[in-house]
């Protein structure tokens, strides 16, 4: 299943409909894994089948695969710098976390994939990103690549239909899930945007504790 519509080809009123279901049914999924991991003892949980390695460009427009951090726990989202309320959220939310783990806050890598690679350049990225905490990392490519990975991961995006009428002025719809990839390249949980620090830090520390 395609879960990224970036296309228009039916109309706004159908391609919101459309997106509406795709959210619907991604809370729906993440509720059955989060209450099946809830049956389940304190291992660690994999989620198979769902991620996986991809390569994108950093802000210093070097390659940059997802293999590239094992060893560490990676937290992935996707946003975009002109995100006027969920971005900067869950921003904030991660350096918060990165402040609670303390010294083992350089176990743990940060990506932020752009989701809006036409007005999002390198610089930009970078800039946004060191408003929050310097060792984030932005990733961006080609349209076609981040739409890849967005599937990958069961991320959905869109312009919203209201801001069409503007090439350059407009804003985009989006998931706002935090992936917690473990050391070896495995997605171990999905939070969702409103996730507390606590528990994100728990799964943190669950992962390195393992290692």
């Amino acid at each position: 299943m395609n879960y990224v519509i970036e296309k228009f080809s039916f109309g706004k009123t159908f391609s919101i409909y459309i997106f509406g279901i795709i959210l619907i049914y991604h809370l729906l999924v993440g509720a059955a894994m989060a209450h099946s991991n809830l049956q389940k003892s304190e291992k660690i949980d994999i989620y198979e089948g769902f991620g996986g390695d991809f390569t994108l460009r950093n802000t210093s427009d070097h390659n940059v695969s997802l293999k590239d951090y094992r060893g560490r726990v990676t937290v992935m989202f996707f946003g975009y710098t002109a995100c006027p309320d969920n971005c900067p959220i869950t921003l904030s939310v991660l350096k918060q976390v990165v402040v609670r783990l303390n010294k083992q806050a350089d176990k743990l890598q940060v990506l932020f994939i752009t989701i809006d690679p036409k007005k999002d350049t390198p610089e930009k990225i970078k800039n946004y990103l060191s408003a929050f905490q310097p060792n984030f990392i932005g990733l961006t490519g080609t349209k076609e690549e981040i739409l890849k990975v967005a599937e990958n991961y069961g991320s959905a995006f869109m312009k919203n239909p209201k801001s069409f009428d503007s090439e350059l002025n407009y804003l985009m719809i989006h998931t706002g899930n935090i992936y917690l990839i473990d050391q070896s390249g495995k997605v171990n949980e999905v939070y969702s945007q409103d996730t507390k620090v606590e528990k994100i830090v728990h799964g943190i520390k669950k992962l390195l504790d393992s290692n």
